[in-house]
């Protein structure tokens, strides 16, 4: 099970209107423009924050701007929304996030094999946070980022698989500050 950020009362309030909860790693985006829910997913794909937190760190400023029309009306985030489309159309040329609009559905903590399930029926588009953008040089719950699976866990090989792994993710670790200043 991903760990899950938790967020202050302040945040989580800043949070309610636009998230469907702040407390699962499953969860759709609500009250929020197209145009912004493009621009946040755009924005995560090359981010190592969850969604929820690049919402509040760069979208969520214009949410105190709420008027009686409500919070998608308000135009939250649009400014910035704005920009970032701009910048991605104009000065890269791509159009992909123009793809980003409809109903989203994030799925955070997700492994790599699970992605690759989610995206394999292409029936919608997707985006996935791009693992070149988050070091995995963190443990939360005091665990590296890998999953061990039901067959080996229950095999006589778990704990060399858990060792392997540890001593993988503890070079990598160990090796990412020095690659880092390169």
């Amino acid at each position: 099970m991903p760990t899950i950020e938790v967020f202050t009362t302040n945040e989580a309030r800043a949070l309610a209107p636009y998230f469907t909860n702040v407390d699962r790693p499953i969860f759709a985006l609500t009250n929020l423009p197209e145009t912004v829910k493009g621009a946040l997913f755009a924005r995560y794909s090359r981010s190592a924050k969850s969604l929820r937190r690049l919402f509040l760190d760069e979208f969520a400023g214009q949410a105190g701007s709420s008027d009686a029309r409500g919070p998608a009306e308000a135009g939250v985030g649009m400014e910035r929304a704005d920009r970032l489309y701009a910048r991605v159309f104009n000065e890269y040329g791509d159009d992909s996030v123009a793809q980003l609009g409809g109903a989203h559905i994030a799925c955070e903590g997700a492994s790599n094999i699970l992605t690759k399930v989610l995206e394999w029926g292409r029936l919608m588009a997707y985006l996935e946070q791009s693992t070149r953008y988050v070091p995995y040089t963190d443990r939360p719950g005091g665990r590296w980022k890998y999953h061990v699976p039901v067959e080996v866990a229950r095999s006589p090989l778990a704990a060399e698989f858990a060792r392997t792994m540890d001593l993988a993710f503890d070079t990598y670790a160990r090796w990412i500050p020095a690659l880092d200043s390169t």
